[in-house]
């Protein structure tokens, strides 16, 4: 080992001891962090995921470039014979090697680490995910640099050790591609799908260090340091003996093996999940829920052999999460896999399940055909059945599934009644909330309140949800409503403070109806509409080019205060249009605020345009409360009202159209309603999220200063780092030669 060590020093000293190994970092950190800040600041997310998508085409070229001297420049300067005349073996010499070039590689990834720590000046970023995230980054970077090392151990030319590099990794790369795969048969396309590297680096790149993907750059890795040892021993041995006929077999024996072990590793199970919330694990409250059952639950999955290349990792996700299920349901919960394609019995049960099959386009070519498939899930319980037809995503999939078996097996549901107010007469598009209302009905009983129609809310209605005013209600009724939540009913209400008339492009401010409602709790909903300079979504503008995209302050990214469960898990909200909060009459220890803008947030109070090219001013900026929460039985001697609510400062949050692309606006619709009626359980699976937290900076300046420091500020600081050393050891090299010690006279 300490030979090994002393090579790999020696490696590492010399890509630092020429110019080379500086010019490759400077190049290589350049133009990474170039092209990561000008996608992550177009879509303002604090994600690595932009530089992890394009780290594999940098290191194309980048790692070639430093392996291709590690042998061929030793075999053409003929120092690779003197050094094996050392003590020290061939394997040392190339497992050395191989280490001095992974170490340098490995520095570089290294000196990317200041982009993640400029991006938590702006968010919260997640540790593990990006702990995970470099690991499988070094993972890729060992496999190609015993790519590397191979293709320099065939050639004295370092030109085309590079060559031939760049072409081997390109294959890599190139197997795990979807347009690859036109053509292909089903099963051949998985195959080159778990032979390239892409799929496997992207499966850690989410924040998952799966074993079989570690498995697999592990005997990568080997498999390419085995051909370079019979590359390095293949000049030495004779070409006719029996030594060279011995070591071939061997290593076809080995990479065989390796193969084998790279495929059949799809069955090894362990997984370390360091996503926020740990995403992608079974959370408590499912565990809890299919642990306890009382009778035995179907989970029937409909898979097609054939699926298209696009859906074969999608499947191994689902199976993964199919068999956590299964293991935490104590034998009370039974998973079925079957292929309608082969079983004629379940595609009788499809049929009758109301599972259709989905068409897939499967281009070949010099044609496009299209083939049908199946990859639905039915979950059955005693004589009802709940069906998902096809499985899209498995982001949000546990709560789907828990919450339809939470619902078929749950003996008493809740009732929620929910007021949506009249759309306006000139109103062509009336807003609509069927999306959330669906999700709701997974577990609770849904009624229609319509006011002034409706006397009150029922006796046995335990949530009321407020979407909208109307213009007037009759005293007495806003009286009996006062009287629900005075013997402790619950309400969500969701108002805007600023009107649209006819949805205009002026707002005008308005009175809100449920602030009399809402004034024993001592919190209003202002007639004032919020705008964030800093954290906000963007939206097309018109030119006379076309339309250019710009920042939308109306169209405010709200961000979560993370201090209750219905947020806890949640980054922020999408909030177009909306109103801030008065909080300051309410009894202290009963609020709890949810969510709010930046310190770049300001209000319009007067008739104003919604124009996303208007003067937005700059004066009175802060922090804007959009979203509480009350409970007033969170203090001692409370009298009334005795029911929890939740107020948020805008109506558009849980339309349908806004719910597109925002998954986390749902889940906080859903939570509140579940904190509301006190029923939690599902809220810990419902906020798992696995979208990054949104990339907000307290300043331009601040943003500014994080993308110039890595893309020019660390490479500048390698470049002066160099030009000292270099120009350090280019003086010790002209010193003349000086004893040290007098010399000795002879007597």
């Amino acid at each position: 080992m300490k030979a090994i060590w002393t090579v790999a020093r020696r490696e590492l000293k010399t890509l630092f001891d020429q110019p080379t190994g500086y010019i490759l970092l400077v190049v290589f950190l350049a133009i990474n962090g170039f092209l990561f800040f000008r996608q992550a600041y177009l879509y303002r997310v604090a994600s690595l995921r932009p530089m992890l998508d394009l780290l594999p085409w940098m290191f194309l070229f980048f790692v070639p470039a430093v392996t291709m001297r590690s042998f061929a420049e030793d075999v053409r300067t003929g120092t690779l014979e003197v050094v094996l005349a050392q003590p020290i073996t061939e394997l040392q010499l190339l497992l050395g090697k191989y280490l001095g070039q992974v170490l340098f590689i490995w520095l570089a990834l290294a000196l990317t680490l200041p982009i993640p720590v400029g991006l938590s000046l702006g968010a919260d970023l997640h540790a593990g995910v990006i702990f995970a995230q470099y690991v499988g980054s070094g993972l890729l970077a060992a496999a190609f640099a015993a790519v590397g090392v191979w293709t320099s151990n065939l050639t004295r030319y370092q030109i085309t050790a590079f060559i031939i590099g760049v072409a081997v990794m390109f294959l890599l790369i190139l197997i795990g591609l979807d347009q690859v795969f036109v053509g292909l048969p089903p099963a051949l396309s998985a195959l080159a799908r778990r032979l390239g590297v892409m799929s496997h680096f992207r499966d850690i790149a989410r924040g998952v260090i799966d074993l079989r993907d570690a498995i697999y750059f592990v005997t990568l890795t080997a498999i390419f340091l085995s051909v370079a040892y019979l590359a390095l021993m293949g000049s030495k041995l004779s070409h006719r003996g029996e030594s060279l006929r011995r070591l071939r077999t061997a290593t076809a024996l080995i990479v065989i093996g390796l193969v084998v072990v790279n495929l059949f590793g799809r069955h090894i199970r362990g997984r370390l999940d360091l996503t926020p919330g740990r995403a992608y694990t079974l959370s408590k409250a499912t565990r809890d829920l299919v642990g306890n059952l009382n009778d035995i639950v179907t989970l029937k999955l409909f898979a097609s052999d054939e699926l298209p290349p696009e859906v074969t990792m999608l499947r191994r996700d689902l199976d993964d999460l199919m068999r956590d299920y299964r293991n935490a349901g104590n034998g009370m919960l039974r998973v079925v896999v079957q292929d309608p394609a082969k079983d004629s019995a379940a595609a009788d049960e499809v049929r009758s399940l109301g599972i259709p099959p989905v068409q897939f386009n499967i281009i070949g070519e010099s044609e496009l055909t299209v083939r049908e498939g199946y990859l639905g899930i039915a979950v059955l319980h005693a004589d009802q059945s709940e069906t998902i037809p096809f499985v899209q995503s498995t982001n949000d999939l546990e709560y789907r599934l828990s919450s339809i078996i939470r619902g078929m097996t749950l003996e008493d549901k809740s009732t929620v009644a929910i007021y949506t107010a009249p759309a306006d007469q000139s109103q062509q598009a009336p807003a609509t909330y069927n999306v959330f209302r669906q999700a709701l009905e997974q577990t609770y009983g849904i009624r229609t309140l319509s006011l002034p129609a409706d006397s009150q809310p029922d006796e046995d209605v335990d949530v009321l949800v407020l979407i909208g005013a109307p213009d007037t209600l009759p005293s007495d009724q806003m009286d009996r409503l006062k009287a629900y939540l005075d013997r402790g009913g619950s309400a969500f209400v969701l108002a805007d403070g600023m009107g649209r008339p006819g949805r205009q492009e002026f707002v005008f401010p308005q009175d809100v109806l449920w602030n009399e409602l809402l004034e024993p709790y001592g919190v209003s909903i202002e007639s004032k509409m919020v705008y964030d300079l800093l954290s906000n979504e963007q939206a097309q503008v018109p030119t006379q080019f076309g339309f250019m995209v710009a920042s939308y302050p109306l169209w405010v990214r709200a961000l979560s205060t993370r201090s209750a469960s219905v947020n806890a898990d949640l980054s922020g909200v999408f909030m177009p249009w909306p109103s801030s909060i008065d909080t300051s009459g309410a009894t202290p220890g009963t609020v709890t605020p949810l969510f709010v803008t930046t310190q770049g947030a300001g209000v319009d109070s007067m008739m104003s345009m919604l124009a996303p090219r208007r003067q937005f001013r700059q004066d009175g900026l802060g922090v804007r409360l959009l979203a509480a929460m009350v409970n007033p039985t969170a203090v001692e001697d409370v009298e009334e009202p005795r029911g929890r609510i939740v107020v948020v400062g805008n109506t558009d949050l849980l339309r349908d159209n806004f719910l597109q692309g925002n998954p986390n606006n749902l889940a906080f619709g859903l939570n509140a309603v579940d904190w509301l009626a006190q029923d939690e359980a599902l809220i810990g699976i419902r906020a798992k999220n696995r979208t990054p937290p949104r990339l907000v900076f307290t300043s331009s300046a601040v943003r500014d200063f994080v993308k110039h420091a890595n893309v020019i500020g660390v490479p500048v600081i390698l470049i002066l780092l160099a030009v000292f050393r270099l120009v350090k050891r280019s003086r010790l090299t002209r010193r003349k030669y000086q004893r040290t010690t007098a010399p000795e006279v002879a007597a």
